[in-house]
């Protein structure tokens, strides 16, 4: 329970900054305004879990009329320099929230049972350490 309500405070706490920073996007931000946040597995969770979870989410804002925006799995990789290799760190993944401020055309509906759904999926898999405001350079989104 307290991993829940600590995922809610965290979310809640996300779109309050979200919206301050929609605000002053165009004089801080000339790219797309995403989310990074970086999460450890709690027993149990697992990156098929965090995909499930990532999936809800996005079917969740579609399904509010929210197309503009998603949520991606971020395997978080490290280096070992003795061998010059990367291999997977398989105690932590990264969600990476793509043109989050698009969310807030959904915000009214936030708190739903499929939003406390899938904040479920995720609290299941992992707790988030850190949360990191990114500004993606617009050249990311260009085809």
């Amino acid at each position: 329970m307290k991993n829940f309500l600590s995922q809610v405070l965290m979310v809640g706490l996300s779109l309050i900054l979200c919206s301050a920073q929609a605000e002053q996007k165009s004089s801080t931000c000339d790219g797309v305004v995403s989310i990074l946040r970086l999460s450890s597995f709690v027993d149990g969770g697992s990156e098929s879990g965090v995909r499930q979870a990532v999936a809800m989410h996005n079917a969740w804002y579609k399904s509010h009329g929210v197309l503009e925006n998603s949520q991606v799995v971020v395997p978080v990789m490290e280096y070992d320099r003795a061998t010059d290799s990367v291999t997977q760190d398989k105690t932590r993944i990264a969600t990476l929230h793509l043109n989050s401020e698009a969310s807030v055309a959904a915000r009214e509906y936030q708190g739903d049972e499929g939003w406390k759904g899938f904040l479920n999926a995720y609290n299941q898999n992992t707790e988030v350490q850190d949360t990191i405001f990114l500004c993606l350079p617009n050249e990311i989104f260009r085809r």
